[in-house]
């Protein structure tokens, strides 16, 4: 009752093994001589001395706890010892088999504890292998889903160098050389930040972004990822941070890109970048033209991979499951504005470390 009352006291911190360990071993004694006193094992309150050796038993590490139980075994046998000699023969034999069946329900009960502990043991022993395997899969697939990301972002630059490649063969123009050098330079960035990516994975680090360095980080990358691409920027969200890894700066600009490359076939529609935060949620919305035949992957977009000549194919799923990772949702939706024109919106949404 001591150790509870302590518990209830100080409900932030729970008292050490050793401490409990005192005040339990001070209950059993106090109880069992006042027990004693007051008829010993004919007392029908003496089943009360089996709970403090039951919290006892199941609180208290292996060696303390079969210490409790040794204690409360003497305190209970030493009262034939005490038994007072004006009892009969036969009060005489009911306290000794009221003793020895303590003694036998105390042992009962350590061993059924014992029993249960073991079991629990094993539990939390398969449930930590559990979680460390779900820990490496959940790495295993932050560095899959960046390594596609780098597929997905190397292709372009990798295709235009093969075009530069042959058309360099065939007209002999210098041009061709140096642009091919600004794709190559283009691929080792992705290389060199993919490296960082994996690194800050198997590491399990994060990184605390500021949310105009956030954009001003995705102005640069779409700038030279799609710099024909036309991108209308509005910001509204204050200086808030957000905590994430490295993969959350690749995921938003793929939204982007792909928002770019879902162009009709006039090229000539803006993309619309808006951020903003609300309620401790920081949010990028990204509008783009709606081309024909389009609306039928606004319902699947992000949940599988599919085949999509006008972007939003694997990028899309890829950056969908690197959010759902960093707790955030990514949603597709198609909106008729006042115009009566239908366009995408993408709408991400991040927890922030801002209350």
């Amino acid at each position: 009752m001591l150790l509870l009352l302590v518990t209830l006291i100080n409900r932030k911190k729970p008292p050490s093994w050793w401490l409990a360990f005192f005040f339990i071993a001070v209950e059993i004694t106090a109880m069992n001589l006042l027990i004693t006193q007051f008829g010993a094992a004919t007392n029908p309150f003496a089943i009360i001395l089996l709970v403090p050796l039951v919290i006892g038993l199941t609180l208290l590490p292996l060696l303390p706890a079969a210490i409790i139980l040794l204690l409360s075994v003497v305190l209970q046998l030493s009262q034939l010892a005490t038994a007072p000699v004006s009892h009969g023969h036969a009060m005489a034999q009911h306290a000794a088999g009221m003793v020895w069946g303590f003694v036998m329900t105390s042992v009962l009960l350590a061993a059924v504890v014992a029993y249960f502990r073991w079991q629990l043991a094993q539990r939390e022993g398969s449930l930590r292998q559990l979680r460390e395997k779900q820990l490496r899969d959940e790495q295993l697939l932050a560095i899959g889903t960046a390594a596609a990301q780098l597929t997905h972002d190397t292709a372009t630059p990798v295709q235009t160098l093969s075009l530069l490649i042959e058309e360099f063969l065939d007209t002999g123009d210098i041009r061709c050389i140096e642009e091919a050098n600004e794709q190559i330079s283009q691929m080792a960035q992705a290389l060199s930040q993919w490296r960082e990516i994996a690194n800050d994975v198997r590491e399990k680090k994060t990184t605390q972004y500021q949310s105009h360095d956030l954009v001003d980080a995705l102005k640069h990358t779409l700038a030279l990822a799609r710099p024909e691409a036309q991108i209308i920027w509005k910001t509204d969200a204050p200086h808030i941070s957000l905590t994430a890894d490295r993969t959350l700066l690749p995921a938003l600009s793929n939204i982007i890109v792909n928002a770019c490359e879902a162009q009709p076939d006039d090229k000539t529609h803006t993309v619309t970048v808006h951020t903003y935060a609300h309620e401790g949620v920081w949010f990028m919305r990204v509008d783009n033209p709606l081309w024909k035949d389009s609306s039928v992957f606004v319902t699947e977009l992000g949940t599988q991979f599919m085949r999509s000549d006008k972007g939003y194919g694997i990028g899309a799923a890829l950056s969908n499951a690197t959010i759902e990772k960093l707790n955030g949702t990514v949603s597709w939706q198609q909106v008729t504005g006042a115009t009566g024109a239908s366009h995408i919106q993408t709408t991400v949404s991040l927890p922030t470390d801002n209350d």
